[in-house]
């Protein structure tokens, strides 16, 4: 399978999984944003990342 990976629109940093991220809870579903500059991540692309284990150890 192959593996997600997101430039962060704000700071260019490549976001690859779950640590990446940081989890805001919402009403209806989390909205997730990068973690060094707080920039919103598309929702899809999120629930890939955090559903990929670290480092390709899949």
């Amino acid at each position: 399978m192959t593996r997600t990976t997101y430039t962060c629109d704000g700071c260019g940093a490549r976001l690859d999984n779950e640590k990446d991220l940081t989890k805001e809870d919402g009403r209806v579903r989390p909205s997730w944003k990068c973690r060094r500059c707080q920039t919103s991540v598309p929702p899809v692309v999120a629930e890939r990342l955090t559903h990929q284990k670290q480092h390709g150890r899949e």
